[in-house]
């Protein structure tokens, strides 16, 4: 059975409990359980070694031309195990994309490369790579999946070069560097790539197995869910000791000040460049074909210009309310900042931390070079996302088309609550959730219980720092057992953000149970027997028509039973149970082919609010058939001798 997320939780936290103050023995604890690992991967190759074996061993003994047949299959097994263990085993992880920056174009920049490698005896980079990400960070790409032998690119985010100092962003390198140290620790440094890899492992065990592949993934898949949340939970207590000793390294080499000062300016311009710039940038594709051209010398005019002064402590104050949870081996901006000696309180921060530096590390690290990298870092960020804004704008067009059809953004007096809901879509989509936020409260106000409305007022009431988006969530998930985890993920994040740590634990509970329902629901859902209870349809009246209207254009119907399997599981969805009848042949018999045709047919036309199960009356759902028809209601369509319907 998987661990659930209430469980992890209670176990890195047992971890944390009894080994985080012992970083020797919980270094020695990961690599115990990182050595199990490679346990399991070689006893299943010694599983398909020992059945090779059964036919090469006793073909040893015997002459050659008595034995082929041994050998070709204690080969076949060899190679055919083999492949199938490493396989599974085998995860791709794809190598980072950005500007490729040159020493020779960024002489500046590698000097500061080289010292901090110096002084931190770490493993090198083979590729600097300059993206248009707010972000900087070492990807190591292992060339052997979980057996390692990895290729380290630096990514650095232009953005974050146009907004740091230099010292800071020297304080943001050594961290990065500390990763790959030797004062880091070798071990540390593989540990901290192997979570990655066996976390791919877990992923693509997790993945539906192809219809008739021939895999060990069943029997290994119940290895690796044993072993994964135990190697995970002290893996991951150990990544984020890594976290706060690369901070520690960081501090040593550019000082407390600059890492501290990095940190917080890092999270305060954070939620302007993700959550602000690039959406409202994004907001273009309903009036220009291809993405526009200067995106990130916008990008670097907001970051000098700096942000107001109230919008800046407001920023502040939330990065500093965020709480570190287990979402993330990343501690949250306080416990950082403690750890750096400095005083986690937003009115402890300088006002300088808050100011656009006077020369930003871009300036004095690319130099001459800054421009030209800007345009081919913005090309390639152009280039990477050309064809969804294509897609994007051709679907705006269309939306714009169809709002032209609807009226407008404002709904009309007496409009109905569908078409003000297909509004509110177009506006989203077309907009920005600032432009729907009306349109969704007058449906809510003619229609409270409607969960779409529901869930997207909560979602852009809380991406807006409003609270009181919490209240439509909950009633979305109430309505609607299929909003609960996206809705829950959107609490988590709103948690998390404004330090509620009790809501969080309540939260993962809620999701536990939620999947455990949703497991069991797939199991009642997945079949209907005369066994189950059944209850009359739900249909309304305009859904019935509909239905009856569609059934009536199949010649070969003469008669339809409908019913529902009564769901002890999420019991607002539904599970119709179609029975039809087709016409008999000449002998007046059932005609096998004909039903088989007509089922077929129906499956692929036939749409209703819910899953549906379509049979004809025959082999083993002749029961079910006879226990439907004495439903009350259940005769919706029957057909007169002479070709006319009758409902």
């Amino acid at each position: 059975m998987a661990v659930t997320l209430e469980q992890f939780d209670l176990l890195v936290r047992r971890v944390e409990a009894e080994l985080g103050p012992r970083p020797a023995t919980l270094r020695r604890r990961v690599v115990g359980w990182a050595v199990l690992g490679y346990v399991g991967l070689a006893g299943w190759l010694g599983v398909v070694f020992g059945l090779a074996a059964l036919f090469l061993v006793p073909a040893w003994r015997l002459h050659f031309s008595e034995a082929v047949l041994l050998y070709l299959l204690g080969a076949a097994v060899l190679m055919v195990g083999s492949w199938a263990v490493l396989k599974v085993l085998w995860v791709r992880i794809s190598a980072p994309e950005g500007r490729l920056l040159p020493r020779a174009e960024a002489p500046a920049l590698f000097a500061v490369l080289d010292e901090l490698r110096a002084s931190l005896h770490a493993a090198r980079f083979h590729r600097l790579l300059v993206t248009a990400e707010w972000n900087a960070s070492v990807a190591s790409v292992p060339r052997l999946g979980v057996l390692g032998w990895s290729r380290h690119y630096l990514l650095l985010g232009l953005p974050l070069l146009d907004a740091l100092s230099p010292a800071q962003m020297r304080a943001v390198l050594a961290h990065e560097f500390a990763h790959l140290s030797r004062q880091h620790g070798r071990v540390g440094h593989w540990l901290y790539r192997l979570r990655r890899s066996w976390e791919k492992v877990f992923a693509q065990l997790a993945q539906p197995r192809p219809p008739g592949e021939v895999s060990l993934r069943p029997l290994m898949g119940a290895f690796v869910k044993w072993f994964w949340p135990r190697f995970n939970a002290h893996a991951f207590v150990f990544s984020r000791a890594c976290e706060y000793e690369a901070d520690a390294l960081a501090a040593g080499l550019a000082g407390a000040e600059n890492a501290a000062s990095a940190l917080i300016r890092i999270a305060v311009h954070n939620r302007h460049v993700n959550d602000r710039f690039w959406p409202d940038f994004w907001l273009q594709v309903k009036d220009q074909p291809e993405p526009p051209l200067g995106a990130l010398e916008k990008l670097r005019d907001l970051l000098h210009s700096g942000l107001p002064a109230e919008e800046g402590r407001r920023c502040l104050e939330q990065s500093f309310l965020a709480i570190t949870t287990n979402a993330d081996t990343h501690p949250c901006l306080t416990d950082r900042v403690k750890a750096l000696g400095r005083v986690p309180r937003p009115d402890a921060v300088p006002e300088a931390d808050l100011l656009p530096p006077q020369a930003t590390a871009a300036e004095c690290w690319l130099g001459s070079a800054l421009e030209s990298v800007r345009r081919e870092t913005e090309e390639h960020w152009r280039k990477t996302c050309r064809e969804l804004w294509r897609q994007r704008h051709d679907k705006a067009t269309a939306l714009h088309d169809r709002l032209t059809t609807l009226g407008g953004s404002t709904p009309a007096e007496g409009q109905d609550v569908d078409r003000m809901w297909d509004q509110a879509r177009v506006l989203m989509e077309l907009e920005g959730d600032k432009a729907a936020e009306p349109v969704l409260r007058e449906i809510l106000a003619l229609r409270p219980a409607h969960a779409a409305g529901n869930f997207h007022l909560g979602r852009l009431l809380l991406a807006g720092g409003r609270a009181e988006g919490e209240g439509y969530l909950e009633r979305a998930m109430a309505e609607d057992e299929e909003a609960v985890p996206p809705a829950c993920s959107l609490l988590h994040a709103h948690y998390r953000a404004t330090g509620q740590a009790a809501r969080l634990g309540e939260l993962s509970a809620r999701l536990d149970r939620h999947q455990q329902a949703l497991q069991a629901s797939n199991l009642e859902r997945r079949a209907v027997s005369a066994s189950d209870t059944l209850i009359p349809h739900t249909l309304l009246p305009d859904e019935l028509r509909r239905l009856q209207e569609s059934l009536a254009a199949e010649p070969e119907l003469i008669a339809a039973d409908l019913g529902q399997k009564q769901l002890t599981h999420f019991p607002k969805q539904r599970l119709f149970v179609l029975c039809v009848r087709a016409r008999p042949h000449w002998l007046w018999l059932p005609d096998r082919a004909t039903e088989e045709r007509l089922v077929a047919r129906l499956q692929q036309t036939l749409a209703l609010p819910g899953r549906m199960l379509i049979c004809a009356p025959r082999g083993s759902f002749r029961a079910l058939s006879r226990k439907l028809a004495k439903l009350p209601g259940a005769a919706i369509f029957r057909r007169s001798p002479v070709g006319q319907s009758k409902t």
